[in-house]
């Protein structure tokens, strides 16, 4: 059984990480979170023990476990966990899970630029905490064959740049190729592709991938992406975008994620970069908020502030779904046409809403993917207007709809589940991402009586 250094236990917090996800570095350690960049507080090492053996390890457990309490030493020094309020109880969850769903998979510890003062920079001596800078492929195939059927995301990505990994292209093709199901991302500064990769990783079906792109001229990319050019990953986004659209699939979903920096953080900058992303066609543009380095960081946007709370729906991690492309914005008018204010426990109730595509995101009817297919959805809530049932009914499109498109849909809401007042919440939702109303579109409440048959 592990045992901790000593720590503050007056700090009470949770953490969803140790309950969802597990990280392999390139040499084949196992770490609990991406924010243990140089693998200081190691679960386990591949070379000694299975992954599904770590998952459910003593040590694993042990964590889990103090988590369920509201504190757990080991994970003090990471900045993953969440602090408890005041009087809130910590969730309670398994120790032992038998689905390990996500994984974290670093390619390659090693990196084409140099990022100012990163932690993962070649200055940090990053390269030198691993035993090898480059997850094998053959390693890499038995991984997945051995847990594949059970993952539902993989990132292919941690530290360093995953495409200058040799076998990087043949890593997504393999994933996609053999288990289809799994939802893959990768985030890359975008440097080390080329029209031949971008191609490949198209015709596998990469479901997304963002570009790490912190300016809108030299100038302001290249000071904190120290070696980078920037006419060049505006080349490759453009290249991805136009391989994916004469492909004519809706993966890879193409994001511009932009870090803010005192020197890139003006209107000019944001506006800028805006009108630059909606000309390359990339699907989504989002702000990054960081505070390191301090002597770099962006003093209007901290969270916080009313520059943040402007642009809150267009921060990388408010939601899945925000954009700061307006045209791109997946937004919607709903209008309930008929609602009968009351029905009986175990009848079926049918409701006619109409349905308008405000945004300029496109809503896909059906897609490769299986996933990004855009649905009126029903949430259910009590009398307190607290969730009983996130997914409570669907209503699917009668055709892909652009800006300015309208459609009559029937949603069928199923038996309640006990008598009384309950409260419906109509929304759209992209199927596997997110909820219109967490990017900032309307959503329509419904207020219902049930009662006894």
């Amino acid at each position: 059984m592990a045992h901790w250094h000593e720590c503050n236990r007056e700090h009470r917090f949770t953490c969803d990480w140790i309950f969802n996800i597990l990280v392999v570095l390139s040499d084949g350690k196992v770490v609990c979170g991406c924010a243990d960049p140089y693998g200081e507080r190691p679960l386990g090492h591949l070379g000694e023990d299975s992954i599904l053996d770590i998952w459910n390890s003593p040590m694993v457990r042990q964590i889990r476990r103090e988590l369920n309490q509201g504190h757990c030493c080991f994970c003090d020094p990471c900045g993953l966990k969440r602090y408890l309020e005041p009087g809130e109880s910590p969730p309670e969850r398994p120790e032992r899970l038998d689905i390990l769903p996500r994984i974290f998979l670093e390619p390659t510890v090693r990196c084409n630029l140099s990022c100012f003062d990163a932690v993962c920079n070649r200055e940090s001596g990053i390269v030198h905490t691993r035993n090898r800078a480059f997850f094998p492929f053959e390693d890499f195939t038995a991984l997945m064959d051995q847990i594949g059927e059970q993952l539902i995301r993989v990132d292919l990505f941690n530290y360093g740049e995953p495409f200058v990994h040799p076998q990087a292209v043949d890593m997504v093709e393999y994933i996609k190729r053999q288990f289809p199901q799994i939802f893959l991302y990768v985030s890359t500064n975008g440097l080390a592709l080329d029209r031949g990769k971008i191609d490949r990783l198209v015709d596998a079906g990469l479901d997304e991938i963002t570009f790490s792109v912190d300016g809108v001229d030299q100038e302001t990319y290249a000071k904190y992406r120290i070696g980078g050019d920037f006419s060049r990953i505006v080349e490759k986004m453009s290249m991805m975008v136009q391989s994916r659209n004469e492909a004519g699939w809706e993966v890879p979903y193409i994001n511009w994620r932009y870090i803010l920096f005192k020197w890139n953080d003006t209107s000019y900058h944001m506006n800028r970069a805006r009108r630059l992303a909606r000309k390359i066609g990339v699907d989504r543009l989002t702000w990054e908020i960081t505070d390191h380095p301090p002597t770099a960081r962006s003093e209007r946007y901290q969270i916080g502030t009313h520059g943040w709370r402007r642009i809150y729906r267009e921060i990388w991690d408010s939601s899945q779904i925000g954009n700061a492309i307006v045209q791109k914005r997946y937004r919607a008018r709903i209008k309930v046409l008929a609602f009968p204010g009351k029905t009986h426990q175990q009848q079926p109730l049918k409701v006619r809403v109409r349905v308008k595509n405000t945004g300029g995101g496109y809503w896909w009817r059906e897609t490769r993917s299986g996933r990004r297919i855009v649905r009126l959805g029903a949430q259910l809530y009590d009398v307190e207007r607290q969730l009983v049932e996130l997914n409570f009914a669907r209503a699917g499109l009668h055709r892909g709809m652009g800006r300015g498109a309208s459609d009559t849909l029937i949603i069928d809401l199923p038996p309640f589940p006990h008598e009384g007042v309950f409260w419906l919440k109509f929304d759209m939702v992209s199927e596997g991402i997110d909820w219109f109303e967490l990017g900032g579109s309307d959503v329509v409440w419904k207020r219902l009586k049930v009662e006894a048959l």
